[in-house]
């Protein structure tokens, strides 16, 4: 929730009963804009029978993932209904030109909203720190697929007994044994299922170097997140990073590897972005 934010907020248990919920205030909400931010487009189904009732859409996919199981047709119709689509990368506006979108319909801008001061749980807290204080703690976050290349990061601190990794895990997915099963094998690892947002951005801001390995990405708000918080970033090249991270071309587990141990003997040095500045979403841009 941005900072400053003085609107209504509703947190809704299920999807059927936000759906329920929208379909009732789209009765109300004529004219208005109702901005959707999904992870994927497989959250489109949620607006294939939502009705609009002149209503204006914008939508945005934060996580930058641009596949989906959903018949193509059905994903044409849906950003369709859509008045405007934000995109955040080259590869999102090309994909979307690709399911038939006008450009007229398309802006860029970032989905990324400065953190703002939370509330970790105290128990998380006082073990976070304690965990922080006994050695360099890298942090690691993600989904356990193969896209995240969280191994890399487990296999990199356990050859490494002077550093430690604390390893914030979301979901079920292909990797989740395997990463159990590498983690069992290395003492200086330790994963956090499932945290809250206030919880992972406070291990965020303690810790001594954030990684972010991805083969594929949007943006990565953590990446932002740590380089607000003053914390060392690496993170693979594959889309624009937030200024002040440190970049590298992600070829293989040595590329990874070899572009941490540089990063590590020139801590403190002053990073080099090409990036450009991130630009944040505003209601300005699609009038």
């Amino acid at each position: 929730m941005p900072a400053g934010y003085s609107g209504k907020y509703h947190r809704l248990s299920s999807l059927w009963r936000g759906f329920l919920y929208l379909s009732f205030n789209m009765m109300l909400w004529r004219n208005k804009h109702v901005h959707f931010n999904f992870s994927s487009l497989t959250s489109l189904v949620f607006l294939v029978l939502l009705p609009k009732n002149g209503t204006k859409w914008i939508l945005m996919l934060h996580h930058g993932v641009l596949e989906s199981r959903l018949p193509d047709v059905l994903v044409r119709y849906v950003l369709r209904r859509c008045d405007h689509i934000v995109y955040m990368n080259e590869a999102q506006y090309t994909s979307y030109r690709l399911h038939g979108v006008r450009g007229s319909k398309l802006v860029k801008a970032s989905s990324y909203v400065r953190p703002v001061p939370g509330t970790p749980d105290t128990v998380f807290q006082q073990d976070i720190e304690s965990y922080c204080a006994a050695r360099p703690t890298f942090v690691a976050s993600g989904y356990p697929t193969r896209w995240y290349n969280l191994d890399w990061c487990i296999r990199f601190v356990g050859q490494r007994e002077q550093y430690q990794l604390a390893l914030f895990v979301y979901g079920d997915g292909p990797e989740k044994a395997e990463i159990q099963k590498q983690v069992g094998r290395c003492e200086n690892v330790r994963v956090y299922w499932d945290q809250t947002e206030d919880n992972f951005n406070y291990a965020l801001s303690k810790c001594f170097h954030y990684l972010r390995p991805n083969t594929r990405d949007s943006f990565g708000i953590a990446v932002a997140d740590a380089v607000n918080y003053g914390v060392p970033v690496l993170a693979s090249d594959v889309c624009p990073r937030y200024q002040g991270a440190r970049t590298f071309t992600l070829t293989t587990y040595e590329s990874f590897e070899n572009a941490l141990l540089d990063s590590l003997n020139n801590r403190g040095a002053a990073v080099a972005s090409e990036a450009a500045p991130v630009v944040p979403f505003s209601y300005d841009l699609i009038q």
